[in-house]
């Protein structure tokens, strides 16, 4: 277990938001795609410096081309920003509705790893490589006690880990 949380990013303030809010993990594990690791988890803490919060609820609601600015903002959230921007707002409309607008209720109280791989699964831009990413990233680093949750993803697969703002090899 990283006693930092989840180091993802070389910025502190990123790598503490993605501990504190769910659904700020989620937006990040969701932007997870064809960018470097760092720049994904990074995506939160950005997001929410351009709309003023990360609820997800009043995202959801955002409209779509508002959403798609702040997205598109330089520099850009995401190299398919605009793409991404749907996501995120499909993401966090399932948050507001399934999980009462908290991204950890997702995971919380669950005790083995298979349903919550299907949980994740389930998610807006998440298949099956995310979803067993982000098990073994709750297994290792969000102090899940999840039963099986070694059999999901590797270390390989997770995203760098950062101390002091320098990535570790």
């Amino acid at each position: 277990m990283h006693k930092s949380g989840f180091p993802f990013t070389p910025n502190d303030e990123a790598n503490e938001l993605l501990a504190a809010d769910g659904t700020a993990l989620l937006i990040g594990l969701c932007l997870e795609q064809q960018v470097r690791s760092e720049k994904a988890m990074m995506g939160p803490f950005v997001l929410r410096e351009r709309l003023g919060h990360l609820d997800a609820a009043k995202i959801a609601r955002t409209p779509p081309a508002k959403l798609d600015r702040a997205f598109r903002q330089k520099p850009a959230l995401h190299r398919f920003p605009g793409m991404m921007a749907k996501r995120v707002r499909a993401l966090c409309a399932l948050i507001a509705h399934e999980y009462g607008n908290d991204g950890s209720r997702l995971w919380g109280g669950q005790t083995d790893a298979e349903p919550l791989y299907e949980r994740f699964k389930a998610l807006p831009g998440f298949g099956e490589d995310k979803a067993a990413c982000a098990v073994r990233i709750m297994a290792k680093y969000g102090k899940q006690r999840l039963r099986g949750w070694q059999r999901y993803a590797s270390d390989e697969d997770l995203p760098w880990e950062f101390l002091g703002g320098k990535r570790l090899s």
